[in-house]
């Protein structure tokens, strides 16, 4: 009996570190909940969205060897849209990135359900993002930091909630 049990704590144990991360699935934006920096709008050349006008999307899937991957989806009040995809290490490490985009990013895993990412173009680092799953894994927080080249400090924070 003591062995079934021992067997059973080590099985329980070494499932752990292969659990999905809670930041797998689909997301909504939830523009109510969310704040956004005029400043960070600016120089991303869009304008924050409006309850009941366009939406956002953040769906995140395992892939193959050993990475997740990211795809935004938005759509804008006049009906126009886009998305992008990347793919990072499951632990955190140097995303790929579709080769026009001019950014670099980084994926620093914390623990499960949290992530710090960094934006860096020609080596400089633009901004970065806290990405937080709330306990109950119904809730993503992600809070948008940097410096805009005026050395003005943005602070944005988008919240989205899971589908």
């Amino acid at each position: 009996m003591r062995k079934a049990l021992l067997l059973f704590a080590i099985l329980g144990l070494a499932g752990t570190p292969w659990a999905a991360d809670p930041i797998i699935g689909k997301w909504k934006l939830n523009v109510s909940k969310s704040t956004y920096s005029q400043v960070y709008l600016s120089l991303q050349k869009r304008q924050a969205p409006k309850e009941g006008g366009g939406e956002g999307f953040e769906v995140y899937r395992e892939i193959a060897g050993n990475q997740l991957e990211l795809t935004r989806s938005f759509v804008r009040q006049d009906g126009s849209g886009g998305s992008s995809t990347y793919a990072f290490p499951s632990q955190g490490g140097v995303a790929t990135v579709p080769k026009n985009y001019p950014n670099a990013i980084i994926e620093t895993f914390v623990a499960p359900g949290e992530w710090y990412v960094t934006f860096l173009r020609d080596g400089k680092q633009l901004s970065a993002v806290h990405k937080v799953v709330s306990k109950d894994g119904k809730t993503l927080t992600q809070t948008t930091t940097g410096l805009a080249p005026d050395e003005t400090f943005f602070e944005q924070i988008e919240v989205y909630d899971k589908q």
